[in-house]
């Protein structure tokens, strides 16, 4: 087994790596010419590559192909697309990206299961893959423009219901939500540019689909 040291790595997958290291959303290390991470919270796995330039990464996007987000840095200047779902950008935009793809990256809901003799946790998580895309494209900055919200569909009603009206919503209906030891929520985007709620999809979800709780809560923040 041959022996893999910093010093070995090419001075190009080095300068790509200088960008990312810092980042500790995420579990790195480095083989075989690509940087490879691990969300930490959600398991999304992140392959970074080194090409030489633009026309080289669309090649090596073009035979990519696997789970998770796939980014190849090029030191061409000004770059940034997508191609055959993969990311192409000039070295420089990786860190920016990634953070970005952490702010995508949303708690969903839970499951609490038995561990021997206690009990534990196991928390969900949605990554928001088309919503990023549009996010890059249209400049927008997650606090500012939009925030992701949490919202349960209701097994009685069938309504949305935001996460923070949940117990008083469910008590209506008889149901105690401390008896749940499982949830799992939808996460919509509460866009604040156009006044309006989006789902995974960018599809727009109208109002008559929310708890009169959720609709009151969106007005309040829409007005923020």
């Amino acid at each position: 087994m041959v022996r893999v040291e910093y010093d070995s790595l090419s001075p190009r997958l080095k300068r790509v790596y200088t960008q990312v290291r810092y980042l500790d959303d995420y579990h790195w290390s480095i083989r075989d010419e690509s940087i490879e991470g691990v969300h930490k919270k959600s398991g999304l796995q992140v392959k970074i590559l080194a090409a030489d330039n633009r026309e080289h990464a669309l090649k090596l996007a073009s035979g990519e192909s696997g789970e998770g987000i796939t980014i190849i840095a090029v030191p061409d200047k000004g770059v940034f697309t997508v191609h055959n779902g993969v990311f192409i950008m000039t070295y420089r935009y990786v860190r920016a990206t990634l953070s970005d793809v952490n702010d995508h990256v949303v708690w969903n809901g839970f499951k609490v299961s038995s561990d021997g003799d206690g009990l534990v946790q196991e928390d969900f998580y949605d990554y928001l893959g088309g919503r990023l895309i549009e996010h890059i494209k249209e400049n927008a900055v997650i606090g500012q423009d939009y925030v992701f919200w949490q919202f349960y569909k209701c097994e009685k009603c069938g309504k949305y219901v935001d996460i923070d009206s949940l117990e008083l919503h469910l008590k209506g209906h008889g149901i105690k939500l401390h008896e749940k030891s499982e949830e799992r929520y939808e996460i919509l985007e509460i866009n604040f540019r156009d006044g309006k709620v989006y789902d995974r999809f960018g599809e727009e979800v109208p109002a008559s689909k929310f708890s009169e709780e959720a609709r009151e809560f969106l007005n309040e923040s829409m007005q923020k």
